[in-house]
């Protein structure tokens, strides 16, 4: 059975790495959706607490993990990243001290799941991050055990999009852009995402969906800044902005 079979067959194991407000919101789609989840993680408080069915992010409910605990696995042990067939990466990249990027949850993350790669899996990357990351970084660190992305593992690049405190929008309604690394690792990543968003996007590489993220982010953070200039030139000119 290829990926692909499994996948609409909503038999292919998932594997999500980095259990925050981005990967936790994803297990529970795709157990919902009746996928079988590995969640990974290296902090082990937060791993055995979801082993307990509690949520330690505020707008998650405890309750949406009682729904999953019958096909989500919870752990701290990345050799069991040799059992999925996808594996998706949700982890932080903060600004450093000068305010570059930090890359090293990316990198190492990569690193780790290239211990264990094995022909056929997909890589998903969420985390924003700079154009090039996913076909180039991200790619060279997979590729040193002599499988090639696009041949022997499917590679793809898929941002995290939230809406926060907007409840008309969650992680299966907001739309997903997804790019590949290959035409045939879009296809699979399409189909992973697919099975459990209303609505994907697909671009023409991985390059173009880290570049939507990042313009989407920064159109985000320019106007909330104009907003906040507008509100103290208006509270000068005795003008209530809500009005």
């Amino acid at each position: 059975m290829t990926l692909l079979q499994k996948i609409n067959a909503k038999k292919a194991r998932i594997g999500v790495i980095g259990l925050g407000y981005v990967g936790l919101p994803l297990v529970i789609e795709f157990c919902k959706s009746g996928f079988n989840v590995t969640g990974f993680d290296v902090d082990s408080k937060k791993v055995e607490l979801l082993k307990k069915g509690r949520s330690y992010i505020k707008h998650i409910a405890s309750s949406n993990l009682a729904l999953c605990a019958k096909l989500f696995a919870p752990t701290t042990d990345f050799s069991r990243l040799s059992e999925q067939d996808c594996i998706i990466i949700c982890v932080p990249t903060p600004l450093s001290r000068n305010r570059e990027p930090d890359m090293s949850y990316v990198f190492n993350t990569t690193a780790m799941v290239a211990r264990y790669l094995k022909k056929g899996q997909l890589i998903v990357l969420e985390s924003t991050t700079y154009p090039g990351t996913t076909d180039e970084g991200m790619r060279e660190i997979l590729e040193k055990k002599g499988l090639k992305a696009g041949k022997d593992f499917h590679l793809a690049f898929s941002p995290e999009r939230e809406d926060p405190n907007n409840k008309d929008f969650s992680t299966s309604t907001i739309p997903k852009v997804v790019g590949g690394y290959t035409p045939k690792c879009l296809s699979v990543a399409l189909a992973l995402y697919d099975s459990i968003v209303a609505r994907t996007v697909p671009a023409s590489s991985t390059k173009v969906a880290e570049a939507a993220k990042l313009l989407e982010n920064i159109y985000r953070s320019v106007n909330i800044a104009l907003v906040n200039e507008l509100k103290m030139l208006f509270d000068k000119m005795g003008i209530d902005i809500w009005k």
